[in-house]
C-alpha cells in the first residue's frame, strides 16, 4: 500500500459548553496540555444561534462575532491549528446548540402562497417534526441567508487565514451529513413538504403519474394514497426511495461545498474543506458501488479532490469505515478518522481501531479527537497517537509489543468438585472480557493430546475447545493454541492431570516389536528413573506419524477459525518446551542442581553408537582419536554421568564433549523434526499467515558455578560444551536458535523464552537469570528470529521487581517483542495489583 508522504493530523474538539462567550477559564492550561501531548490544531464549533441568536440582522454587526474571534486568538496565539466547523445545522439536541428560533418564524413569513408551513421540517412516519436540520426540498426558501452567513463568516475570520487549515463543515444534526435520527425513526419525508417532493420527482422520473402508478402498484398518487403506500413498501420501492433520499441529502451537500468553495481563495486558497459522515448512520445504500455513485452526486465538479477532507466518525463499523476509506483513497481525497463517543483509556480494542483505523487506511491523513476537556484520562493514548504523525507507524514493532495471557490448564480447576460447570465458563468469559478491554490480545490454552484423543487412536474429542473457541471469537480475543504433547501436571504450579494417551503405549509396543518395552519410549535418566511425561525423542521414528495426526486433526477442524489464531504453538518437550526433564520432579529434584542427563534408555545407547560410528566410520580411528581399546562400536557403552562432571569433564575432556555434543544434537535435531512437520501439516492457504511457535526455557541457575559452569542448561541439553564455557555469554544461544530455527524458517517460526521476570541472583544456585534473558534476545537479534518473553513463575507477578524486569526486557534493543503471563488466574483473586501492573506495562507498550 502507497502512504502519502504527508505527516498524520492530531486535531481535538474544543468541548465542553460550544458559546463562545462561556469559554471556560482554565483554556489556556487545557490548550497547553493538547500542545504537551502532540494535539497540533482545535476544531472550533461556529454556530448560527450564537452570531445572530435573537434577529437575522446580528450577524452583520462586529459585536456579535467578538467572542468567536477573542477565542480563535487564544488557540492561535498558543501556537495551535484552528479548526472552524461551520454548523448549518443543529449541532446537536441541547438548546444552545439548536438552529437559532427566529428562523422557522422568519422562513415562515416568505412561505410561497401554496407551500406547505413544513417546507423546511423533515417529519416522520408518527407525524414528529424534527428542527435538528432545514430539510433540502425547503433550502431554496433560506438560501439567501445561508449565503450571507458563509460570506460574513469567511470574511471575518479571513485575518487568521494563515492558522486554519482546514474548515469544516457541519452538513446535518451533530455536524454529521445525514437526516435527523435517520437510522432510528424512518423516513424523513411524511410531512406534506416531503411527499409532494416524492411525488414530483417520481412523476419527472417515470414520465406521468400514471406510469409511475403502474410501475409502483399504487391505487392513488396523491398524498394519503402514498403515505399508505410508504408505511408497508415493498422491497423494490423501499429501495427506490431510499436511494431519492441519498441523492437529495447528496444535492443539499453538493450545493453547500461548492458555495463555501468559492468563498476560499486569496488568503484561504490552502485551506482544506471538509464534511463528516457517521459509520452507520450515513445515507448510502450497501449495494457495491453504491459509496462511490453517491459521491458522483454529492461533490461539486468544481472541488478539487486533493482539497476535500471526509471525516469519518465511529469505527465501530469497520466493515463501512473500510468501503469509505477504499472509495475515497480511489478518488485521491484524504479521511480523517473521528471517534464518536469518549474512549476510556483501559478500552483498547476501541483505541487500537482508532488508531489502526488511520494507520492501515489509503490516504487516511490523522485522528480528530473528542474532546479537549476529557485528555488527562486519556493523555498517554494521545500522546501515543502523537507519535505516529510522522513515522505513521512504520517503526512501530520498535515500540509496540503483543501481551497474551495463558489460560488454565483446564477450567474445572477453579472449582473444589474437579467438575466443569456453567459457573466456570460464565467466570472465564467475564475474565477474557477483562483482559481484551485492557489490551490482552490472546489467550493461549493447551491443547491436551490425552484429553481429545485419549480414548482411542484417531477418535478425537473437540467439544471443550470448541466452546473455548466460541467465546473467544465473541469478545473479540484471538487465540494461541498450544498443541501439547506432553502431560498436564508434575511441574511447578501445575493443578490440573492430563497423562499423554495412554493407548499409545501398547500401540506402539504392538505394531514394533523391535521395542522392547515401554521403558525403551521414555527418558531414562542417569539414576534409572524414567519419565512418562513427554515421549523420548529416541523413539520419534514411530511417534512422529501421531503428532501428524493430531496436528492434520486440529487443522481440518479449525480451519474456520484459523483468522482467530494469532500463532500455533508446538510442544517439543516437557512442560511443552525443548529440553530433556533433567530437572523435572519425578528424578533428583530439590532445585537447584545440576539436573540428570537422561539419555540412558537402550534406544538412546544405539543411537549413540550409531552416531559414533557415522563420525569415526572405523573403529580404529576412534580409539586412535580417544585412546580407548573398543572392539565394536556396538560395544562402546554410556559414560557415566557423575565422571563427566568432575573436574569440568564435560568442557576439558574430549570424549565428555563428544557425548555432551551427540545429546545437545539429538535435541536439538527433535525440536527441527517436530517444527517441520508442523509448518508442512499448517502449510495451506488457510493457515500460511499463522506462525508455528516453540518454547526454550530460561535455564538461569547453575551459570556461574565455579566448579562447574552452566552445567544445568547442557543436562537439560539446551548447550553444547566447549573449553571456554564460563559464567558469560559466548553466542553459545546463537549456535541453538541457528540449528533449531534455519533461515528458510524465520519468516514463520516465532521462538518464546521464559524467565523475564526474574533477576540476577548469585547467591540462589549461583543464577544469572537477567543475564541470559539478554544473551537470548541478542542472539535471535543477530538471526532475526520473531522473539516473545514468558515469565518463568507466578509467584514474581504480586512484586513490583518481577515487573520491572519484563519492562526491562520488553524496552531493551535488541529486546523481545511481547509477553505471554503466566496465568491467568492469577490476575483475578483478591491482590489486583498483577492486573494492575499489566495494565500498566500494556499502556506504555501499546
Amino acid at each position: 500500500m502507497t502512504r502519502s508522504p504527508h505527516p498524520l493530523h492530531l486535531w481535538a474538539h474544543l468541548g465542553g459548553d460550544p458559546h463562545p462567550r462561556r469559554v471556560r477559564e482554565d483554556l489556556p492550561a487545557r490548550l497547553s496540555l493538547a500542545r504537551s501531548l502532540g494535539i497540533e490544531g482545535i476544531v472550533v464549533p461556529i454556530l448560527w444561534r450564537h452570531l445572530a441568536p435573537d434577529t437575522p440582522r446580528q450577524m452583520s454587526e462586529a459585536a456579535a462575532w467578538q467572542p468567536l474571534l477573542r477565542l480563535c486568538h487564544t488557540i492561535a496565539d498558543s501556537g495551535l491549528a484552528l479548526i472552524p466547523e461551520v454548523h448549518l445545522a443543529a449541532a446537536g439536541s441541547g438548546y444552545d446548540r439548536l438552529l437559532p428560533d427566529w428562523l422557522w418564524g422568519w422562513a415562515g413569513e416568505r412561505l410561497p402562497g401554496s407551500a406547505s408551513a413544513d417546507l423546511l421540517r423533515y417529519r416522520d412516519e408518527a407525524g414528529v417534526d424534527s428542527s435538528l436540520s432545514i430539510s433540502w426540498w425547503g433550502e431554496s426558501l433560506i438560501a439567501p441567508l445561508m449565503r450571507q452567513w458563509l460570506s460574513l463568516l469567511t470574511e471575518q475570520l479571513s485575518p487568521l487565514a494563515a492558522a486554519i487549515p482546514h474548515l469544516q463543515l457541519g452538513m446535518g444534526p451533530a455536524g454529521e451529513w445525514r437526516y435527523p435520527d435517520f437510522a432510528r425513526l424512518g423516513w424523513p419525508l411524511f410531512g406534506r413538504a416531503g411527499l409532494a417532493a416524492l411525488r414530483r420527482d417520481m412523476v419527472a422520473r417515470y414520465g406521468s403519474p400514471e406510469d409511475w402508478q403502474c410501475a409502483w402498484q399504487m391505487p392513488d398518487v396523491q398524498e394519503a394514497g402514498l403515505r399508505t403506500l410508504l408505511s408497508t413498501p415493498g422491497e423494490a420501492i423501499r429501495q427506490e426511495v431510499a436511494s431519492w433520499l441519498a441523492r437529495g441529502i447528496a444535492h443539499q451537500g453538493r450545493g453547500w461545498l461548492s458555495q463555501v468553495e468559492g468563498l476560499l481563495q486569496g488568503p484561504w486558497q490552502h485551506t482544506t474543506l471538509g464534511a463528516r459522515l457517521a459509520m452507520g448512520h450515513t445515507p448510502v445504500l450497501a449495494e457495491p458501488g453504491a459509496i462511490d455513485a453517491w459521491l458522483d452526486e454529492a461533490l461539486p465538479d468544481t472541488l478539487p479532490v486533493e482539497r476535500l477532507r471526509i471525516w469519518l466518525a465511529g469505527g465501530e463499523e469497520e466493515e463501512a469505515l473500510c468501503a469509505w476509506q477504499q472509495t475515497c483513497a480511489g478518488r485521491g481525497m484524504g479521511t480523517l478518522i473521528e471517534n464518536r463517543g469518549f474512549l476510556p483509556g483501559d478500552d483498547h480494542p476501541s483505541w487500537e481501531r482508532f488508531r489502526m483505523a488511520a494507520l492501515q487506511g489509503p490516504s487516511c491523513r490523522g485522528w480528530v479527537w473528542r474532546d479537549l476537556e476529557r485528555l488527562d484520562p486519556v493523555a498517554e493514548r494521545i500522546r501515543r497517537l502523537a507519535r505516529l504523525r510522522h513515522s505513521r507507524g512504520e517503526d512501530e514493532h520498535q515500540r509496540r509489543k503483543e501481551f497474551r495471557v495463558m489460560g488454565p490448564l483446564h477450567l474445572k480447576v477453579g472449582n473444589q468438585r474437579q467438575v466443569l460447570s456453567e459457573q466456570e465458563w460464565l467466570r472465564f468469559e467475564e475474565e477474557v472480557a477483562t483482559l481484551r478491554r485492557l489490551g490482552v490480545t490472546a489467550i493461549s490454552t493447551d491443547i491436551w493430546w490425552g484429553l481429545v484423543e485419549g480414548r482411542q487412536p484417531g477418535c478425537f474429542d473437540w467439544r471443550y475447545y470448541d466452546r473455548l473457541v466460541a467465546l473467544l471469537a465473541r469478545q473479540q480475543m484471538r487465540w494461541v493454541p498450544i498443541l501439547s504433547f506432553h502431560q498436564a501436571g508434575g511441574n511447578v504450579n501445575d493443578d490440573f492431570t492430563q497423562t499423554i494417551p495412554l493407548w499409545l503405549w501398547g500401540t506402539l509396543l504392538s505394531r514394533h516389536p523391535e521395542l522392547g518395552s515401554v521403558r525403551e519410549l521414555q527418558y531414562v535418566s542417569e539414576t534409572g528413573d524414567a519419565s512418562m511425561e513427554y515421549l523420548s525423542l529416541w523413539a520419534d521414528e514411530w511417534v512422529l506419524p501421531y503428532y501428524r495426526a493430531f496436528m492434520a486433526a486440529f487443522r481440518d477442524h479449525y480451519r474456520a477459525h484459523a483468522d482467530l489464531m494469532a500463532e500455533i504453538n508446538v510442544s517439543l518437550g516437557p512442560a511443552g518446551e525443548l529440553r530433556y526433564p533433567s530437572y523435572n520432579a519425578h528424578d533428583w529434584g530439590n532445585y537447584p542442581n545440576r539436573g540428570t542427563l537422561q539419555c540412558y534408555s537402550e534406544l538412546a545407547r544405539l543411537d549413540w553408537c550409531a552416531h559414533l560410528a557415522r563420525r569415526y566410520q572405523d573403529i580404529r580411528v576412534l580409539n586412535y582419536t580417544f585412546g580407548t581399546h573398543h572392539e565394536t562400536f556396538e560395544a562402546i557403552p554410556l559414560p557415566q554421568a557423575d565422571l563427566l562432571f568432575e573436574n569440568r569433564a564435560y568442557q576439558h575432556s574430549a570424549w565428555g564433549r563428544e557425548y555432551l555434543g551427540w545429546y545437545h544434537d539429538a535435541l536439538v535435531s527433535h525440536g527441527r523434526r517436530i517444527t517441520d512437520c508442523a509448518l508442512a501439516v499448517f502449510d495451506e492457504p488457510h493457515w500460511s499467515r499463522v506462525p508455528i511457535g516453540i518454547k526454550i526455557p530460561g535455564i538461569h541457575w547453575e551459570i556461574g558455578d565455579p566448579h562447574q559452569p552452566r552445567v544445568a542448561e547442557i543436562t537439560a541439553g539446551l548447550l553444547r560444551p566447549h573449553p571456554a564455557m564460563g559464567p558469560h555469554n559466548q553466542r553459545e544461544y546463537v549456535q541453538l536458535l541457528d540449528a533449531l530455527v534455519p533461515a528458510g524458517l524465520r519468516g514463520r517460526v516465532v521462538v518464546h523464552f521464559t524467565c523475564l521476570e526474574m533477576q540476577n541472583r548469585p547467591y540462589e544456585g549461583y543464577s544469572q537469570a537477567a543475564d541470559l534473558v539478554g544473551w537470548f534476545a541478542a542472539a535471535a537479534h543477530e538471526l532475526g528470529i520473531r522473539l516473545m518473553g514468558e515469565n518463568a513463575l507466578a509467584g514474581e507477578l504480586y512484586g513490583e521487581t518481577g515487573w520491572r524486569q519484563m519492562e526491562k526486557a520488553l524496552a531493551e534493543t535488541p529486546g523481545f517483542g511481547g509477553l505471554t503471563l503466566l496465568r491467568m488466574q492469577h490476575f483475578f483473586d483478591e491482590d489486583r495489583s498483577p492486573l494492575e501492573q499489566l495494565q500498566r506495562l500494556i499502556t506504555r507498550f501499546q
